[in-house]
This record gives structure tokens, C-alpha cells and sequence, in this order.
């Protein structure tokens, strides 16, 4: 597994809060979990995410590197600035 750092662009793995996979960009590393801005997610996620204020934390695990090549090709929801401002 490579070795995750604040500022890396990740897909997470769906977890308790989620339905669907999503991406993020980490924003703190804990010991073996990471808190997270979300960036894309499954538009069936909606409330999910909303409710989440698109931040969360999720296991090192449960997350991989991703490139921003990797994003541009997703049909996911983009998060925009003002979505995160509410």
C-alpha cells in the first residue's frame, strides 16, 4: 500500500455512512484513519453526503491513491466551493 499524505487525492471505499464509493482529498492523518473532504460522490449518495457536511474520516484501509487524470474520467457529483460552504 503507498504511503498516504495530507493533500493526496483518494478513493474511499463505501463505509457506514455511504452507499457508494466516493473521492477525496485528505485533509489530516491520524494513526490509521484519515479525515477527509469529499470531492466526488454517487449522486445516489446525496443525503448521505450532504448530511456528512462532504467531510468524514475512513480507515487508511479503506482508501487508495488516485491521480487527477483518474477524477476527470469519473461520472460522479463534484463537490463545488459552495456546497462545502453550507
Amino acid at each position: 500500500m503507498a504511503k498516504i499524505a495530507v493533500g493526496d487525492r483518494v478513493k474511499c471505499q463505501k463505509n457506514g455512512n455511504t452507499d457508494y464509493d466516493f473521492y477525496a482529498k485528505v485533509e489530516k492523518i491520524y494513526e490509521n484513519s484519515a479525515y477527509v473532504t469529499i470531492t466526488h460522490y454517487d449522486v445516489r449518495d446525496d443525503i448521505n453526503v450532504a448530511e456528512l457536511q462532504y467531510r468524514a474520516v475512513i480507515a487508511l484501509n479503506k482508501m487508495t491513491i488516485v491521480h487527477e487524470s483518474d477524477l476527470k474520467a469519473t461520472k460522479l457529483e463534484k463537490v463545488s466551493a459552495a456546497m462545502l460552504a453550507e
